[in-house]
C-alpha cells in the first residue's frame, strides 16, 4: 500500500508512481486511468442549511502509469483515502473479498 497522491498538478506529464516518475512519451506504452471526482463542501457550523443543498462539482482527472509500473500496480480512487497506488495482487484480493461479501456485485464488475 502506498501513500495518498494529491489530485492536483500535471497528472499526465509523468508516471504517477512517485518512485518511478518516468516522463510520458506515448500513451500506447503503459496504462491511462480516468476518474470522475465529485466534491461538495458543506459548512460545518451552518446548522440552518439543508443537507446537500449545494450542487456537487464534478471533475474528470487523468493519470498514467508507465508500462513497468502498470505490470505491478494499479490505481484506485477511494472516497475517504483519495488516489492510491496498490499492487495488482492486493487489488485482485480486495475485489474477491467484495464479491464474497456482496455476491450481487459480481454482475456489476463484469464488463
Amino acid at each position: 500500500m502506498r501513500s495518498i497522491f494529491a489530485l492536483r498538478g500535471p497528472m499526465l506529464a509523468h508516471c504517477v508512481n512517485e518512485s518511478c516518475n518516468r516522463p510520458v512519451h506515448a500513451f500506447s506504452e503503459g496504462r491511462l486511468f480516468q476518474f470522475e471526482v465529485v466534491s461538495i463542501s458543506l459548512a460545518a457550523t451552518d446548522e440552518t442549511a439543508a443537507p446537500f443543498d449545494e450542487k456537487p462539482q464534478r471533475e474528470t482527472v487523468h493519470f498514467w502509469l508507465c508500462g513497468n509500473c502498470a505490470a505491478s500496480y494499479t490505481l484506485v480512487l477511494e472516497p475517504a483515502r483519495g488516489l492510491r497506488l496498490i499492487a495488482n495482487e492486493e487489488h485482485i484480493s480486495n475485489m474477491r473479498e467484495t464479491v464474497r461479501e456482496s455476491p450481487e456485485m459480481l454482475d456489476l464488475k463484469r464488463c
